[in-house]
């Protein structure tokens, strides 16, 4: 089994309720906007959809955590439309001939100047109307529904709220063409697509990704082979102990623990396992949770909010006022340091937390 965490993560462990969901809103048309802390899963539960959808519709995917500018942005647009017609590397292909590029590919003449139109133009606004237009143009000439997916939109916001209300524009005229949002700032994606003075409100249904839930990780745990290892009853679970349902840790946990059972010898994965991959795991994030904790802990009393949930004892600060406290937390969350039911995102982050403190 390929067994990934991270990256370009092909597994996806349960959420058959999540892909059920956001296949049926594509096949009706509408935009979804699937929101979720990092490494939880978004990015392979959207292209786990998509990639089922390729044959039947024209499928452009997009990262805009990629692009350092507008124009690279649509630079990289263009690229990806033309990368769903089996066209790679478009932007490359345009130094040749363009009647070159068409037989090539297949392509009229006409189709092949709409993107080096639009690559040519200097005037930014035309630019992105000319690039935002491009999936539904494609759409309608190759008679196929276009699903255009942006990966980390929550990144849109430094481009300035005048790109957002331009994009929006271009999108609602759209009939052949249904976008998909992932984003990993939930306080960022709520204020794009839920508040009401910005372009985005009621555009896009929202979809909140959380934990896996236990039976998801038990079923998943019952099946799995390594490499002819298997996990003991008892390592199965403390993993999901330890994982309280995180997706990437849930992977990275099985991996270490897998690793460690080679080196002993064993073809099955037992708890000594288990506890020697979460060490490693801490070792190897160790300058990552220095760091993390030093940004927070910069803000007066922040720190004391994250070890009072750890349940370390914190004597009575008259500074801490109730209404102060709130707005830390609330500080908390918008940062994706803790979730709304006040428990912490990163697991392990938790559990380096109380060794340091606990």
């Amino acid at each position: 089994m390929r067994i990934n965490a991270g990256g370009l993560s092909e597994l996806i462990v349960g959420r058959h309720n999540e892909v059920t969901t956001l296949k049926a809103y594509i096949q009706m048309g509408q935009h979804c906007a699937v929101v979720g802390p990092r490494r939880y899963g978004k990015t392979t539960l959207v292209n786990t959809v998509l990639s089922g959808l390729k044959k039947d519709h024209l499928v452009i995917t997009l990262d805009v955590f990629n692009a350092s500018s507008i124009r690279e942005l649509c630079m990289l647009y263009i690229d990806a439309v033309y990368e769903s017609h089996g066209v790679s590397h478009f932007i490359k292909h345009t130094k040749e001939a363009l009647l070159d590029i068409a037989s090539r590919f297949s392509l009229e003449l006409q189709d092949v100047k709409l993107g080096y139109d639009a690559l040519k133009e200097e005037d930014e606004a035309i630019l992105i109307q000319k690039t935002f237009e491009l999936a539904e143009v494609f759409a309608q000439r190759f008679h196929k529904k276009a699903v255009v997916f942006f990966d980390e939109f929550g990144d849109m916001e430094r481009f300035g709220i005048d790109v957002i209300k331009k994009m929006r524009s271009i999108f609602q005229t759209h009939k052949h063409t249904v976008y998909v949002f992932a984003g990993s700032q939930a306080s960022t994606m709520n204020t794009i697509f839920l508040d009401k003075s910005n372009a985005f409100f009621n555009f896009a249904s929202i979809m909140k990704i959380g934990t896996l839930e236990g039976r998801e990780i038990s079923t998943f745990l019952t099946g799995l082979n390594i490499q002819a290892s298997s996990l003991s009853l008892d390592a199965s679970a403390l993993i999901q102990t330890i994982v309280k349902g995180h997706p990437f840790y849930l992977i990275k946990l099985i991996q270490e623990s897998y690793i460690a059972s080679l080196l002993r010898g064993d073809t099955h994965i037992q708890t000594e396992d288990v506890e020697k991959a979460v060490n490693k795991i801490l070792f190897d994030n160790k300058s990552f949770f220095e760091s993390e904790w030093s940004k927070i802990n910069a803000k007066k009393h922040k720190g004391l909010i994250l070890k009072e949930l750890i349940g370390v004892a914190i004597e009575k600060n008259k500074e801490l006022s109730l209404s102060y406290k709130s707005q830390l937390l609330k500080e908390l969350k918008d940062q994706t340091i803790i979730d709304e039911e006040k428990k912490f995102v990163d697991v392990f982050f938790e559990l380096w937390l109380r060794k340091e403190f606990g």
